[in-house]
């Protein structure tokens, strides 16, 4: 009975994963995903052109600390995730649902990604990489020219400029206010949160490997995903 079980277990081991996920609609093969403080269990490993050698011990490790702590993983959009900054180095980020956990570093990602799945070897990585980067600068472009526009239409419309100039003069007489606020803020955080580290990952070329599916799954599935998030623009 109980190998019958292990036995299932391991057919279940990864569900099939479903690339339409990360495509915005038919007309675009990419998504764009908003993260505010997404809170990630950092460890790391060797890397080999930006393939993560040890990669499953590293997520256990963090697997490991999550559960010491008490901590939980979120029962929805869990994901791990590579930082290769280097060719020869990443950081392994386990997604958790709470922001402190014992003992280990906790990185909070805040940002606009691009999101994109790609199928096929890990030999075509740089490839995949090459092409994300092409993509990030087609989509700031597109965002400038936006940008332009809106900026356009607020000199054919005089009254939402008198509109944004009434904010701006109440916001500059609550100066004290929405300091304190901040001083509040950040001394909750550092009091609740000793071990958590808010790590700027958001820059430009910033880039995060997510692999929804184990090597031996993807072998039974016939489909071997990579999915890259790079960063847009602050949100």
């Amino acid at each position: 009975m109980q190998s019958t079980e292990i036995s299932k277990s391991a057919e279940e081991c990864c569900s099939p994963f479903d690339p339409s996920l990360y495509r915005d609609g038919r007309s675009k093969d990419y998504k764009l995903i908003k993260w505010i403080d997404k809170p990630f269990v950092v460890d790391g490993t060797r890397c080999l052109f930006h393939v993560p050698l040890a990669f499953g011990s590293a997520v256990m490790r963090a697997m490991k600390k999550i559960e010491l702590s008490g901590a939980q993983v979120p029962k929805k959009d869990f994901m791990i995730l590579s930082d290769c900054s280097s060719p020869w180095w990443s950081d392994v980020l386990v997604s958790t649902s709470n922001v402190y956990v014992e003992g280990a570093e906790v990185t909070m990602i805040s940002g606009l990604y691009l999101a994109k799945a790609f199928e096929g070897d890990y030999s075509n990585m740089g490839k995949w990489v090459q092409e994300i980067n092409e993509l990030v600068v087609e989509v700031k472009t597109s965002t400038v020219e936006e940008e332009e526009e809106k900026e356009h239409e607020k000199e054919i419309l005089p009254n939402a400029n008198n509109e944004v100039s009434e904010q701006e003069e109440e916001l500059e007489l609550l100066p004290n206010a929405n300091v304190k606020k901040e001083v509040i803020k950040q001394k909750e955080d550092d009091e609740l949160l000793p071990n958590t580290k808010k790590v700027t990952r958001q820059k430009d070329g910033s880039i995060f490997f997510y692999y929804p599916t184990c090597p031996k799954c993807a072998k039974k599935f016939g489909k071997n995903y990579v999915v890259i998030f790079a960063w847009i623009s602050e949100v």
